[in-house]
């Protein structure tokens, strides 16, 4: 029975099968210098579909995991000796048990005894201390595994953002905690201080952001960072400084380059700070938050 060609080789075959080749019945103008690929073509069958992922374990389900597979290896261990597959292991002889474990054969040399005990325990405890230094880390692996414990979050999508309106951010201990975290938890954004109103806005990692807002909303006394005493005793009537979180979202990039402090003049120009960088909505949503309806 003759074989019928397949589709890509009609235009080279003129014949309608395999049999007789010759070069008469081939298409020549069709062979040039040139590499053709085949047509892609779907696969015949649908794409499989992705494995389920585990569940997450909480730390307890992981410590009981662990110790029932080390169990398991323990008792995989204790059979493969008993069945005389692996050799046991040799008795921990120290000077505590040194008759239990020798009995008669302690007795005959004492001295020489004592000394391959003595040996024996000295070579146990520098093989555990060189263990220890081959899992010691590299000063340069300590920084990487600390930053990762300090900034990486492999759950957070995005950036964090969040907006902070202050009374009064004029004095300069509290100015330069606002401005120093920042930079340390490699946060962006902006503190825009003005006469009647101060805005922070910072932007970075969850982790980051987390202790930010235990500094901002915790850890600073803001009743008492105050400009100084001469403004108290001239407005008795003035509100007690406070921050509030205004707002708290997530975005797709940061929009500032790096945190700094801006000092203005005026409101305009505070908003200004905010409309070069293409997010004045955020002066506008602290300007007009109202802690009463927080």
């Amino acid at each position: 029975m003759p074989l019928l060609f397949l589709s890509r080789d009609s235009k080279i075959l003129l014949s309608p099968t395999y049999e007789d080749i010759s070069l008469e019945k081939l298409n020549m103008d069709k062979i040039t210098i040139y590499v053709e690929h085949p047509e892609p073509l779907e696969p015949p069958a649908e794409p499989a579909p992705p494995p389920p992922q585990p569940l997450k374990l909480t730390k307890k389900e992981q410590k009981k995991l662990r110790t029932q597979r080390r169990l398991a290896k323990e008792k995989d261990r204790q059979e493969m000796i008993r069945q005389g597959l692996l050799e046991p292991p040799k008795p921990k002889v120290k000077m505590s048990n040194l008759m239990k474990v020798l009995g008669a054969e302690a007795t005959q040399d004492p001295t020489r005894m004592e000394m391959e005990i003595r040996t024996a325990a000295a070579e146990r405890e520098q093989a555990h201390v060189d263990r220890n230094i081959a899992r010691k880390l590299t000063p340069s692996e300590r920084r990487e595994k600390k930053e990762r414990k300090l900034f990486d979050d492999p759950n957070t999508l995005g950036c964090i953002v969040c907006v902070y309106r202050i009374r009064d951010l004029s004095h300069p201990q509290t100015r330069f905690k606002v401005d120093v975290n920042a930079q340390e938890n490699r946060l962006t954004g902006a503190a825009v201080i003005t006469d009647g109103i101060s805005v922070v806005v910072v932007e970075g990692g969850k982790k980051s952001i987390k202790r930010y807002n235990k500094l901002m909303l915790n850890r600073i006394d803001w009743a008492a960072a105050v400009g100084g005493e001469d403004d108290a005793d001239e407005e008795p009537d003035k509100p007690v400084n406070s921050c509030v979180l205004v707002w708290q979202g997530s975005v797709v990039k940061p929009t500032f380059p790096r945190f700094g402090v801006h000092q203005c003049r005026s409101e305009a120009a505070a908003k200004k700070v905010f409309a070069d960088a293409k997010v004045p909505h955020y002066w506008d949503l602290a300007v007009n938050f109202s802690e009463d309806s927080s």
